[in-house]
C-alpha cells in the first residue's frame, strides 16, 4: 500500500510538473506546440487510467470510519459550515464575471466540486498526521456532498433558465 501511495504522489507531482504553467523549456514546448502537447496527453493516458482509479480506491479505503465517532456534533457542524463556504466560495467568486446573472450562477455551481484536489490534500495531511480522524472524515463527507450537489444544481438551473436543455 506504501508503494501506491508514494506513485499516486509521484503521478501527481508529474502532472504538475507536465502541466501547461510549467515555466521552464519543457513547458514552454508543451504551451507553443499544441502537436507536442497533443502527443504527450496521449502517451499520458494509460498512466492516468491506471492511477487516478488506485488513488481514489486508496484514499476511500484509509479512512477508518470505525475510529470516527459519527455522533460527535463537531463532524457535522464542521461539515455544513465547510459546505457552506465551499459553495457560497464559488458562488461569489462567479459574481467577478462580466456575464448575464444566469451565465455567473452556472459557472459558479460548475466551480463547486472540486473533490480531486481536496481529497489529495485531505489525504496529505491524514497520512502525514495532522488532520484527526474527525476532520477528516468531514472532509471526505463535503468533497462527496459537493462533487453530488453540482450536477444537481446544474440540471436544476439549466431547466429553469434554458427550458430546450435536458
Amino acid at each position: 500500500m506504501r508503494w501506491v501511495r508514494r506513485n499516486c504522489w509521484v503521478a501527481f507531482a508529474s502532472g504538475l510538473a507536465l502541466s501547461r504553467r510549467f515555466f521552464l523549456p519543457f513547458g514552454t514546448a508543451l504551451h507553443h506546440d499544441p502537436d507536442f502537447a497533443g502527443r504527450i496527453e496521449n502517451q499520458m493516458q494509460p498512466i492516468v487510467h491506471l492511477f487516478v482509479p488506485i488513488f481514489f480506491v486508496m484514499v476511500g479505503l484509509s479512512l477508518d470510519l470505525r475510529a470516527v465517532d459519527w455522533s460527535s456534533p463537531f463532524i457535522w457542524s464542521f461539515s455544513l459550515c465547510l459546505l457552506g463556504a465551499a459553495v457560497m466560495g464559488k458562488l461569489l467568486g462567479a459574481l467577478l464575471l462580466r456575464a448575464p446573472w444566469a451565465e455567473r450562477f452556472a459557472v459558479g455551481i460548475a466551480m463547486i466540486p472540486r473533490g480531486e484536489v481536496g481529497l489529495i490534500f485531505a489525504e496529505l495531511g491524514r497520512t502525514s498526521g495532522i488532520l484527526s480522524h474527525e476532520v477528516y472524515a468531514a472532509l471526505i463527507i463535503v468533497i462527496g456532498l459537493t462533487t453530488l450537489l453540482s450536477p444537481l444544481l446544474l440540471k436544476g438551473h439549466y431547466r429553469r433558465f434554458l427550458p430546450t436543455a435536458s
